[in-house]
């Protein structure tokens, strides 16, 4: 078991794994505490501000996963830029279902 990448691509990676960590793990906190806000208080469309915080870091990710593809399109082999600026096509679509406008 290793505890340190080996490769430059993968040292490229590791800044991005807690961005990449909250597009999947922030959208069942959200909905769990969606849930648990319209059953018990009158907020705003029932985000209240746990909801406004999630949709903060969900743009958040957004800069960074795209500026972190653009940089592993520079530095990094194939398919590396790829699989981020999915992430971030995740992100952006996940902001604009949770987003009240």
């Amino acid at each position: 078991m290793r505890t340190l990448p080996n490769s430059r691509d993968e040292w490229v990676a590791l800044p991005l794994f807690p961005f990449k960590a909250w597009v999947v793990t922030a959208w069942p906190f959200y909905s769990v505490f969606n849930a648990f806000s319209a059953s018990q208080f009158s907020t705003k469309y029932n985000t209240g501000v746990l909801g406004e915080l999630v949709i903060g870091g969900y743009m958040l990710s957004v800069v960074v996963l795209l500026i972190g593809a653009f940089i592993q399109s520079i530095v990094c082999t194939r398919g590396a830029a790829a699989r981020t600026a999915l992430y971030a096509v995740a992100s952006i679509i996940l902001v604009f279902s949770v987003y009240r406008f």
